[in-house]
């Protein structure tokens, strides 16, 4: 009888912990705090959601969480990664939209899931059908201890690698955005064409280029488009310059540097110190560009 009792106490108890534990007045902090990420990566936007356990001196994989058992890789309800457009997510084509992220770990090679329910609670009730991606990351050792579950996002150009850490473990995979195809399609559309009349949209597609380090003859006739449409535009000048000693162009450097100076020369600026600024910097680039000719 009295182990009946001590039971019935226990139930009654978690039950009332139940209650405060969802209520503001319950005066305790998570054991495993709600965690968000929100990252702008290129033209896409990649949220997560997790709950972050902690390691508290115990063993964490293998013990802790089971090798080779569907893990909501986190704690309390399942783990959600959204992308506002479409993406490749470890070499799989996965539409905009919010998942449920899971994994399997396993000492050699962790299975990472992105499935269509992100309602769950834990894996219970986790349906593989309902998966649309699963693939494979191998796990690393990490010099670093991480004592509570960790996501993190790495901006790779225009693309992303996600890390998932936790004790001495690591993992991680690719997102790939629709970036640089949607850029590389308005530039071939509007830009080559000439149909987009606004002088800093091709200065910024000649940015992009010059940044990615792709096709940077293409850059040059983006900002040679630009200064066209608008010929005190420094920006798409100073981008000419850059690229040319890149190139290792320094004398056609020089010329577009003289080219710049004339320009600034030959405006009217009601902010004298704006006008100064402007030829100080064209006048320093001058200076280095000559120097790296000499060499």
């Amino acid at each position: 009888m009295k182990i009946i009792k001590s039971i019935l106490t226990l139930i009654l108890a978690l039950k009332t912990l139940g209650v405060y534990s969802q209520s503001d007045e319950y005066p305790y902090p998570s054991l495993s705090p709600k965690g968000i990420i929100n990252q702008t990566v290129g033209n896409t936007i990649i949220t997560i959601e997790y709950e972050r356990p902690s390691a508290r001196k115990r063993e964490v994989f293998g013990n802790l969480v089971p090798w080779n058992k569907v893990w909501r890789t986190g704690a309390g309800h399942c783990t959600k990664i959204s992308f506002d457009k479409n993406v490749i997510v470890g070499g799989q084509s996965i539409n905009a939209g919010k998942y449920s992220l899971f994994t399997i770990p396993n000492e050699k090679e962790w299975i990472v899931i992105i499935n269509k329910d992100s309602t769950l609670y834990g894996s219970y009730n986790y349906d593989l059908n309902k998966d649309v991606a699963r693939f494979i990351s191998i796990p690393e050792k990490t010099n670093r201890f991480y004592e509570t579950l960790n996501f993190d996002i790495e901006i790779i150009s225009n693309n992303a690698k996600i890390f998932i850490s936790w004790a001495h473990t690591q993992l991680s995979f690719d997102v790939e955005t629709t970036t640089d195809d949607n850029l590389n399609d308005f530039i071939t559309k509007e830009l080559f064409t000439r149909k987009n009349k606004e002088s800093n949209i091709y200065a910024g597609a000649s940015e992009y280029l010059f940044y990615k380090g792709d096709n940077l003859t293409n850059a040059i006739k983006l900002a040679d488009i630009a200064i066209g449409l608008d010929a005190n535009n420094g920006w798409a000048r100073s981008l000419k310059v850059r690229i040319f000693e890149t190139l290792k162009l320094y004398d056609k450097a020089i010329n577009e540097i003289n080219l710049a100076i004339q320009n600034i020369n030959s405006r009217y600026y009601r902010d004298k110190t704006e006008k100064e600024n402007e030829l100080s910097q064209f006048k320093k680039d001058l200076d280095r560009i000559k120097k790296l000719k000499e060499k």
